[in-house]
């Protein structure tokens, strides 16, 4: 989920990459950033996240812009699926198929773009999209698939 997103151990790659310095597995729990550093998810704080963030998105990242005058930071994701949203925040483009969204996250947090495919979960504040969690889409799917097993999963989430 947007690799690792920690204040310290970002380290920049390509055009689309966003990689964390320790570790490509790691994720992103940005609720718990609100105040403090932000810090790697666990297991349990993604798929509770899954369960009860007011959107969930399957997507990339697009690109992320950094506004040091507001403190924040927004990643611009190309969503292919949009599991849930409540309230509605995003809107299909042009195609039809793919959805272009903005979210935002504290500055702090040292957002940058990195590969592959996430699953972007948070919440809704003033009809602005923030970032709680983000891992990325084949370690969540692991962690979920794991859970389930051991029927242990908070929710049903539609992976397919």
């Amino acid at each position: 989920m947007l690799g690792c997103i920690r204040q310290m151990g970002v380290q920049e790659g390509g055009p689309g990459q966003l990689i964390a310095r320790h570790g490509p597995q790691a994720h992103v729990c940005v609720h718990s950033c609100l105040g403090r550093a932000c810090r790697p998810c666990s297991d349990a704080e993604l798929l509770l996240a899954a369960c009860t963030s007011d959107f969930v998105i399957h997507g990339i990242i697009h690109g992320v812009a950094h506004d040091v005058e507001l403190q924040e930071s927004v990643i611009t994701v190309v969503a292919a699926r949009v599991l849930r949203q409540t309230p509605p925040l995003f809107q299909a483009g042009r195609s039809g198929d793919q959805w272009l969204t903005s979210i935002r996250t504290p500055l702090r947090c040292g957002v940058r773009p990195g590969p592959g495919t996430f699953l972007f979960m948070g919440w809704s504040r003033f009809g602005e999209a923030w970032l709680g969690c983000a891992p990325r889409f084949q370690e969540f799917r692991r962690a979920y698939e794991a859970a389930r097993a051991a029927h242990l999963h908070p929710c049903e989430v539609a992976l397919h």
